[in-house]
């Protein structure tokens, strides 16, 4: 019998689970078991956040190709192609790769349910086990604690900036969301914590479970030129516009504590490497005055970031957005932080499904600035 397609096997992960979320280890957990995948011989780096998770994950990858480690990423969601989510040494691997995995993964998952995401995560572990990776690096795809990359013990824990988004699923406030994002750290191990100012959980979580807190701004330093290391270690450097220096840090912190060495000539042969799709991502067309900036802000404090970004612009006569958000995002919050850079804002229908904000809602909000398509 022909193998089934990518495309056929991700039609069918859409339709068997009851929920598209639906947060617990138990059943993943399982599956992974059968298929000898919770005690891997690479390093494990989990990250969990808020914001931030995918560039920290990028920067690390980038870093480790450069010294020619070989190195797994798993990340969520892609942007066009399903195959974005599963990289090896920095490139997708191929769909029959993934179609593999998916095979195993059902024949060892009997009558256990699984989500698509809890699919996507075993696929890449069974990849990157295949592949022999030294480093497997996971991004955490909601919350942390619970989040189906968790059945791994991470070597190395990474929690980005804390803020609101997923209420429903985390809690109603930073402090409670951020006791579900330190869920991912290890006792023993060390959690590198990227924003200083993170909620005050954050540090009496990771002491309650034993782990090894490294704090941004204390344990180690950083500015938009320089990276300090706690061991007195510190290089210049030049953080590319598409990544925040503070997931730049956390990233070559994370390195740093799992025993690799980074420095000025390392870190500035990997960052020439680096194209992070759809983060601050400014485009150039060359067309006259024309210039396209791409971004995946999605919950307010993002939109923050890109109002900064977008003022270390050059000015322009009229800025267009076009703008879609799922209905369970904070979107007023997220449209206020960028009412005043905006002329015009263009919200196209049909987008996001049914978790899909309804454009006419956000017509009515934005008033005459907008235009339904």
């Amino acid at each position: 019998m022909d193998s089934k397609s990518l495309g056929t096997w991700l039609s069918e992960l859409e339709q068997l689970h009851p929920s598209a979320i639906d947060l617990g280890l138990a059943r993943c957990g399982e599956v992974a078991g059968r298929l000898d995948l919770l005690s891997p011989s690479a390093t494990t780096i989990t990250v969990a956040g808020t914001n931030g998770k995918g560039s920290t994950v990028a920067v690390m990858e980038a870093l480790l190709c450069e010294q020619g480690v070989s190195c797994g990423a798993f990340t969520s969601p892609h942007l066009i192609n399903y195959n974005e989510r599963i990289r090896v040494n920095g490139t997708e691997v191929d769909d029959d790769v993934i179609v593999r995995a998916f095979e195993a993964i059902d024949s060892a998952r009997g009558d256990i349910s699984l989500t698509y995401f809890e699919f996507g995560a075993l696929a890449a572990l069974w990849v990157f086990r295949e592949l022999g990776v030294e480093y497997q690096l996971l991004e955490v795809g909601l919350g942390g604690r619970l989040d189906a990359v968790n059945i791994i013990d991470a070597d190395v824990a990474v929690v980005t900036a804390i803020g609101l988004d997923h209420q429903e699923w985390l809690g109603s406030d930073v402090e409670t969301i951020a006791i579900e994002k330190c869920g991912i750290a290890r006792s023993g191990k060390p959690c590198i914590v990227a924003d200083e100012h993170a909620p005050l959980t954050v540090l009496k979580t990771l002491s309650d479970l034993g782990a090894t807190a490294i704090k941004g701004g204390s344990d180690y330093r950083f500015s938009d030129t320089l990276f300090s290391w706690c061991d007195g270690q510190s290089f210049p450097w030049d953080v590319p516009s598409g990544v925040i220096p503070l997931n730049a840090a956390a990233a070559v912190a994370a390195l740093l504590s799992a025993g690799l060495a980074v420095d000025e000539r390392g870190f500035a042969n990997a960052m020439r490497q680096l194209r992070l799709r759809g983060r601050r991502e400014h485009i150039d067309r060359g067309e006259g005055d024309l210039s396209i900036v791409l971004d995946v802000a999605h919950n307010p404090d993002a939109a923050m970031k890109l109002h900064e970004f977008l003022a270390t612009l050059r000015k322009v006569e009229k800025t267009v957005a076009v703008f879609a958000v799922m209905a369970d995002k904070n979107c007023h919050d997220m449209v206020s932080r960028l009412r005043n850079d905006v002329d015009v804002w263009c919200l196209p229908k049909g987008i996001g499904g049914e978790r899909g904000q309804d454009p006419e809602k956000l017509a009515d909000y934005l008033g005459e600035s907008s235009r339904v398509f």
